[in-house]
């Protein structure tokens, strides 16, 4: 075995067995993990492995006590100081290894190891036997024992990648997420392990590109998330499993409607909102005001071309404009024509009598006091200004109340945590 192993290994009342393991890991350290109870069978244990030609000077080993073997979150607790220990161990070399031994101490004590060293880099190790007592039901008969290891079984399975890949996406870390599947499947060898993580890096993938706006690679790539079904069923257990399929298939149906749309249009809109409204959950508020600020003027945009004939407010011909108006903008204008802001754009509604022009007005938006002026001054557009949520909760409220909508109604997509709505 490794000249570089760290062992650590769970005490119970007989040494036979951690012997059993000294001998065939012949580790370089050793953390004998005890409780009061069987602290002094480290004492039998290094001689025994002595005779056995594994030599533990008293500079090869150290003892972690479980003050008590029967209170589960004590033991769990306690074994967790270990971490920094296993991660610098394993981190020294590629030749440095660490090992968990479950065999000895009480049903506790191996069940907390067992939890807590899942989330480290190791091998776990047991001692069975060829033989045991009680017509084979017993305890392994002293010299028949046998070493069984196999890898951490969270790492080869790939079940500590969909855990944190789970928190990263439900925190709209999308490329993170996708990046933490991919490295997984690089590592696993189980081929159908590799399909199920392939089918979350993709699903990843789908909702970063989403995210950018690259709605035609989203609607791609969940096209190919819904192909593997049984794959992302398998890697996220049925019933979640099935609410993300049915999510991905509205928000294909929505991307779908998105690419058919001459823009501007209200697909737009609603796609601007929904990705606003997910800059806002991770505390980005001045991204989510850049893009409420995108939205508010797309709402005009739609306005002007679906009921007034307006077809681009880039080019907007004098003679389209009311006279109170065009009377403002003759100064500005380039051979008739005059390309209009976001605070033109809701002026021209109200003076054409829109709803929504007075929608506008009706929520303070206009003028030098409009909390639209919080997105000029950040730092995203023309200031060095931080955005705060309150103006975002104010923009935010009026944005829904132009389109239309409330938030329930946007395009989204469902958590994976099983316990978040």
């Amino acid at each position: 075995m490794s000249s570089s192993t760290l062992l650590i290994c769970t005490v119970g009342g007989s040494p036979e067995p951690i012997v059993e393991a000294l001998k065939h890991w012949r580790p370089v350290r050793v953390r004998f993990v005890h409780t009061p109870g069987t602290k002094g069978k480290v004492a039998e244990i290094v001689p025994k492995a002595r005779e056995e030609g594994v030599d533990l000077d008293a500079g090869r080993y150290d003892l972690l006590e479980l003050p008590d073997e029967q209170n589960f979150t004590s033991c769990v607790e306690h074994l967790r100081g270990l971490t920094d220990e296993v991660r610098a161990w394993a981190a020294r070399s590629d030749g440095c290894q660490v090992v968990v031994d479950i065999t000895g101490g009480t049903k506790c004590m191996t069940a907390a190891m067992a939890i807590q060293a899942s989330h480290w880099p190791c091998l776990f190790s047991y001692v069975g036997g060829k033989d045991r007592t009680k017509d084979g039901v017993g305890i392994v008969v002293s010299g028949s024992e046998i070493v069984l290891h196999e890898q951490n079984p969270w790492d080869a399975l790939g079940h500590q990648a969909v855990d944190d890949f789970v928190v990263l996406f439900d925190q709209h870390a999308y490329l993170a997420a996708a990046n933490v599947a991919a490295a997984t499947m690089r590592s696993v060898s189980l081929p159908d392990r590799k399909r199920e993580l392939s089918s979350l890096e993709q699903l990843a993938k789908a909702l970063d590109a989403w995210d950018r706006f690259d709605h035609t690679s989203s609607k791609n790539l969940l096209e190919s998330v819904s192909k593997s079904a049984n794959d992302l069923r398998a890697a996220l257990g049925p019933t979640r499993g099935d609410r993300v399929l049915a999510g991905a298939a509205q928000l294909v149906t929505h991307l779908g409607q998105l690419g058919q749309a001459q823009a501007p249009s209200r697909h737009h809109v609603l796609d601007l909102l929904a990705n606003a409204n997910r800059r806002k959950d991770e505390g980005r508020f001045d991204d989510a005001v850049a893009r409420l600020y995108r939205a508010i003027e797309a709402i005009a945009q739609v306005a002007l071309k679906d009921d007034h004939g307006v077809e681009s407010t880039e080019k907007v011909p004098l003679e389209q404009v009311p006279e109170s108006l065009s009377s403002l903008w003759a100064a500005r204008a380039n051979n008739g024509v005059v390309a209009l802001g976001l605070q033109d754009d809701y002026a021209l509604l109200a003076a054409v009598s829109d709803p929504v022009g007075k929608t506008f007005q009706d929520a303070g938006l206009s003028g030098t006091k409009s909390p639209l002026v919080a997105r000029n001054r950040s730092i995203l557009a023309h200031g060095f200004e931080r955005v705060s949520e309150a103006v975002f909760d104010k923009l935010w409220a009026s944005a829904l109340s132009l389109a239309g909508v409330d938030e329930a109604s946007l395009p989204s997509f469902p958590v994976l945590a099983e316990d978040r709505p």
